[in-house]
């Protein structure tokens, strides 16, 4: 079930969805966007991958989407509280929380955000460090 994460004018959100389609994979960026045909509803893949790394090397993050519940909605996928998955998926959610965040902030033409020092990406790296020793 989606959730409504953040809501902004008509305009912010294709000024993010442009931005998304801009900074798009195969373009270097980590999004990749599909669009609903004849609906204004667009879902946002958010990928990740060290910068040091090939682009072959990208996972998915996770998503999220635009005007899917109305217009100017940026949704997510609501945590099922009694789903029993991987403690990972909390920080995912957080970082798509934060990409979210700083595409609303900053998402214009001609300026590139970096988003690989992300907080919730650390410490779910750090994490994973642990588990490892």
């Amino acid at each position: 079930m989606h959730v409504i994460y953040r809501e902004v004018s008509i305009q912010d959100a294709y000024r993010i969805l442009e931005y998304c389609r801009y900074h798009n994979v195969q373009n270097g960026g980590l999004f990749e966007v599909y669009s609903t045909p004849g609906q204004d509803i667009h879902m946002v893949i958010v990928n990740s991958c060290s910068e040091d790394e090939p682009l072959e090397k990208f996972r998915p993050l996770g998503s999220f989407s635009i005007n899917y519940l109305a217009p100017g909605t940026l949704t997510l996928e609501e945590d099922d509280p009694h789903f029993d998955g991987a403690d990972s998926r909390k920080y995912h959610v957080a970082a798509i929380k934060q990409v979210i965040d700083l595409l609303i902030q900053y998402a214009r033409p001609g300026h590139t955000i970096s988003f690989n020092d992300l907080p919730a990406i650390s410490q779910l790296e750090k994490k994973a460090k642990r588990k490892s020793k």
